[in-house]
């Protein structure tokens, strides 16, 4: 009788030690609640501000993301939800924002506005992986991830695309050769007996998915050549070729960007149809 007594008693100690456990356990990520009620297709207006750096503002218009200081551009919608993200983290931790000096929020390493909160990034937890973060009269303990997702820089949130969607070429002239579409059909001037019709829409199509390895504003060097693009919808595109070697530097003189394209990608747009080398002299 007393070994039954003893062998219930344990297991009615194991069962409280295992309650007790599960009591002081953190909550699973799925049990907590995201940071913010606001998700991130509902923010309209971010800004980034970083100690002694000009302020990043973006607004969303027409569903699109547009950077509007400190310089305008096309904003790179995925770096934009990376940084949104941040509605939807869950907090490992939260604590009273009491002590500022204990989360190195005394002077936050930036603070990130969205629709009018503000969410001050301070110090790292070495231990635990998190980077606390306040809002309000709170900090938060997250994952390092979201302070990694703010940019450096404004440059980083440009939208390294040459053209738009709807920005549909008819027309690509260069200095060397020009193509046209006329009644469905690309024609080549020029005319080359190698560039027939699919090598003809493979060079348009390079330049309608154009991406550039970097964008940035203007760095005011002169034009060594120009390029025209016509559309089948809008004005004209005037584009500059700022640098042909190393790497290709194209400059939009209607956005007042320019985009750097590494050294095959940017061959590719000056090679005429049909050719395995691009033309050596743009002049």
């Amino acid at each position: 009788m007393t070994r039954g007594w003893l062998s219930l008693l344990a297991l009615l100690a194991l069962a409280a030690g295992l309650g007790l456990l599960a009591w002081l356990a953190p909550a699973r990520d799925e049990d907590r609640p995201p940071l913010s009620t606001l998700k991130p297709a509902q923010a309209q207006r971010v800004s980034l501000a970083r100690p002694g750096q000009a302020a990043i503002e973006l607004e969303r218009r027409d569903e699109r993301w547009l950077l509007t200081a400190p310089l305008r551009a096309r904003a790179d919608e995925f770096q934009v939800l990376r940084m949104l993200a941040l509605l939807e983290a869950k907090p490992a931790a939260q604590f009273p924002a009491t002590d500022l000096d204990r989360f190195d929020l005394q002077a936050p390493l930036a603070r990130l506005t969205i629709d009018g909160t503000q969410y001050a990034f301070g110090g790292i937890n070495t231990v635990t992986r998190e980077q606390y973060v306040q809002r309000g009269d709170t900090v938060y303990a997250l994952a390092l991830r979201h302070g990694a997702a703010l940019p450096a820089s404004a440059e980083f949130l440009i939208r390294r695309v040459l053209l738009e969607e709807h920005e549909i070429p008819v027309a690509i002239l260069l200095p060397q050769f020009s193509l046209r579409q006329t009644g469905g059909r690309w024609t080549l001037t020029p005319a080359d007996a190698d560039a027939g019709p699919d090598e003809l829409q493979a060079f348009v199509d390079r330049w309608r998915q154009a991406s550039a390895a970097r964008a940035e504003a203007h760095d005011g060097r002169p034009a060594q050549a120009e390029i025209r693009i016509e559309l089948r919808e809008g004005a004209p595109l005037a584009i500059s070729v700022l640098q042909r070697e190393p790497q290709l530097v194209l400059l939009r003189q209607d956005q007042g960007l320019q985009y750097t394209f590494l050294a095959g990608a940017g061959d590719a747009l000056l090679r005429s149809p049909g050719k395995s080398t691009p033309s050596k002299n743009i002049q």
